[in-house]
Parts: structure tokens; C-alpha cells; sequence
């Protein structure tokens, strides 16, 4: 595997560290909303649910797309061989641009699955 600027900044390790961050932020949401479910909390704070359905989103994307907006945001990538600076402006501003797609992807994924969590709860309560 090889660092493509713009496109690919971690290595199958750094993706199952990714994918792990997505499984556990998704069962981190699940517990939440049954917990408000079955403490009846008020409905309104089934929209605290967003931040563990972004973060689920969040390491989905970055394990599906091979790329990590972190990284990408403090110039440097994993491909397999050890952390590496990116030393080439342009690719540095090419990663930026793709973490931030990627970060505005996430957020409107978990803002979207907290409408949905909302929107369940009022049909079945």
C-alpha cells in the first residue's frame, strides 16, 4: 500500500483502528438511547445521540475511504511502514480538503441517524 495524497493516508492497521472506533461509538449510541428508553429521560436528549453516531460515522468513513482526517489535519501518514510527515504543500492541502468531505460526510451522517432515533421514539412512545 502506498500514501496517495488526497486519497489514501493509513494502512490496514490504522483501518481496523478506524472500523473499531465506528463498532464502539455505534454500541456507545445504542446503550445511550436504550438507557433514555428505559430511564425515561426526557425525548429531547435522544439528540445527545449524535455525538456517538458521528463518531460512529466518523470511523466508518475514515475505514471505508483508507484515510484519517487526524492525521491529515496534523500532516502526517501510515501506509504500513511507521508514521511519516507529508512534506509536499500541495498534498497537504489535498489531504485537508479530503478530511474535511470526510468530516462534513460524518456529521451529516449522525445528525441524519439522530433524526431517525428522534423521529422512532415519537412514533413508538
Amino acid at each position: 500500500m502506498e500514501y496517495q495524497p488526497g486519497v489514501c493516508n493509513i494502512g490496514p492497521t490504522q483501518q481496523r483502528r478506524r472500523l473499531l472506533l465506528g463498532v464502539g461509538s455505534l454500541a456507545l449510541a445504542a446503550v445511550f438511547v436504550a438507557a433514555v428508553v428505559a430511564l425515561a429521560w426526557p425525548q429531547w436528549s435522544l439528540a445527545l445521540s449524535v455525538f456517538p453516531l458521528y463518531g460512529a460515522a466518523m470511523g466508518w468513513l475514515q475505514y471505508r475511504e483508507r484515510f484519517c482526517i487526524g492525521f491529515a489535519g496534523i500532516g502526517v501518514f501510515d501506509v504500513g511502514e511507521g508514521t511519516s510527515e507529508v512534506v509536499d504543500e500541495a498534498a497537504l492541502a489535498a489531504d485537508r480538503k479530503k478530511a474535511v468531505k470526510l468530516n462534513a460526510k460524518a456529521a451529516g451522517i449522525g445528525v441524519l441517524g439522530t433524526v431517525l432515533v428522534y423521529g422512532a421514539s415519537v412514533v413508538i412512545v
